[in-house]
Parts: structure tokens; sequence; C-alpha cells
């Protein structure tokens, strides 16, 4: 058993075999994987730059409210997302470098890791993933009971440079996975994966 306060107001014993549980939990809300593939490749403007998107998890514990029975087992986890804001931000840019032929690098053909150039623009997307979780009571009778619970989010998209501030885009968000489990009798772990893509409107 591992003690943990992570809320600063409540302590639970979790168990350590949250990974290694079994329990067969229907998942509610998650798109089909051709169903992404297909708006990536949909709403395509005359002069392109339609394929602006990110990918991120949300991870959570969540506790069982008060006047809810203990979690027996989880049966089911259904979720959805809702898009509450964008708005279009300036941010650094990198300004570049001369290399050791003397050459100067601009700083828009910079690239991270990841790929991602700067270009001084991002998008910011503001929203809240809602989720309900179906159990099992830990009573007798094993009674089916719902606690519904919202986590929200804030992601960016990197833009053009020239993209005016007032400007606004298609948001489509999808889940493309929900892993669930218990912690203990009275907390929850759960993660989403999003992907979120950013169409222009032609």
């Amino acid at each position: 058993m591992l003690n943990c306060d992570y809320t600063r107001n409540t302590v639970h014993n979790f168990r350590m075999g949250c990974c290694g549980n079994s329990e067969k939990i229907n998942i509610v809300g998650v798109s089909p994987r051709n169903k992404i593939e297909m708006a990536l490749g949909c709403n395509a403007c005359e002069h392109g730059d339609s394929d602006k998107w990110v990918q991120f998890f949300v991870p959570e514990i969540v506790d069982i409210p008060v006047q809810k029975p203990d979690v027996e087992g989880i049966i089911e986890v259904s979720s959805c997302i809702e898009i509450i804001s964008q708005r279009v931000v300036r941010t650094p840019t990198v300004m570049g470098f001369t290399n050791s032929a003397g050459r100067f690098i601009p700083g828009e053909s910079i690239s991270n890791a990841e790929c991602t150039n700067l270009t001084g623009k991002k998008l910011i997307i503001e929203g809240i993933i809602k989720q309900k979780v179906v159990y099992t009571a830990l009573v007798p009778d094993q009674a089916l009971h719902s606690a519904s619970f919202s986590a929200p989010f804030s992601v960016f998209i990197i833009v053009d440079a020239c993209t005016p501030l007032s400007k606004k885009f298609k948001i489509s968000p999808f889940i493309e996975d929900i892993f669930a489990c218990k912690l203990s009798d009275r907390s929850i772990f759960k993660n989403t994966t999003v992907f979120i893509k950013a169409s222009q409107i032609c």
C-alpha cells in the first residue's frame, strides 16, 4: 500500500496493483482511427495550411464524492470534450544565428526535436474533458452508481507568423484513448489521450 496525500485535504491508501488490473471496462467516446485520418484530409483551403494539430494527454486522480458509496469495480467510463475558447497570441521567436561557414540561418527555419518552428504566433485552445464513471458499489447488493468529473485543459498550436490575432479556426477535438483504474475504494486514476485539429475557415 502507498499512503499518499495528493489533494492536501484527503489521504487514501492506494493499492499498487492498478496496472495489473484485469477489469473489463466499457469505454465510450473514443474516436475511431479512421475518423481522425479523415479529419486530417478534409477542409483543405485553396492556399493549403489546413493540417495544424496537437496531441496531448490529461492524467488525473479523482475522488468519489463523499455522498457516494465506495467503489468495488469500474464498469464504464464515458467521455466527451467541450471546447470553451480559442485565441491567437504573440510569442517569442528565434532570431537566428551565423554558422561556422559564415552563413546566416534564419530563426524561422530552426526547429526543435519535434520539428516545430517558432513563428511568433500560437493558437491557444482551452476546453474541458467531461467524464462519467459508472461503478459497482462496495456494498452487499453491488448496486450501480456513477460519478461525474470535469478536467480543464489548455494547449497550443503554432500558426503562421502572418496569422491575425483576431483569426478564428474550426476546432475539431477527438479522444484517442481512455485508461482508467481503481486506486483505492475512494479514488480512481484516469488518463485521456486527446487529438485536436485546427482548420482554416475558408
